[in-house]
């Protein structure tokens, strides 16, 4: 397996091209957009591809699971209020039988989990092994 450090190695000095297919409908609309930016293509695939590598990629969110009955519908929509304010659907129009069992399903992974890390008992977190030491820090 060759090393990012290997493959820049075996890198021209000069640039490079990189190329995709478009449909051609694509295309257009995107020579049209550079064309009103008074940019080339080539300078706005480079700038979004160097923006993207650049810039950090966020992984994780903050917020709440919100879960909201409609009386309406007689049914249940799943958000998540996320901290920046923003409120994000994630599924809507599920049953009051589908709730029940996704409850179950949720409380019967979490007690997996507790057996698998050996955490009996209530409000005990969990803790690293190299903190202990001995058997349990290796």
């Amino acid at each position: 397996m060759t090393t990012l450090k290997e493959y820049a190695l075996n890198m021209p000095e000069e640039y490079v091209s990189v190329s995709t297919r478009l449909p051609k409908i694509d295309a257009i609309l995107l020579q049209d957009m550079c064309q009103k930016q008074g940019i080339t293509t080539s300078e706005y695939i480079r700038n979004l591809i160097k923006k993207n590598i650049d810039s950090p990629q966020k992984k994780f969110l903050a917020g709440k699971n919100k879960i909201i009955y409609s009386k309406l519908n007689n049914s249940f929509d799943w958000f998540v209020q996320l901290d920046s304010g923003q409120k994000a659907e994630v599924l809507s129009n599920l049953s009051v039988d589908f709730l029940k069992n996704f409850q179950q399903e949720i409380q019967e992974a979490v007690e997996e989990r507790n057996e698998w890390i050996h955490q009996s008992k209530p409000g005990s977190v969990d803790v690293p092994g190299e903190l202990v030491g001995g058997e349990y820090g290796e």
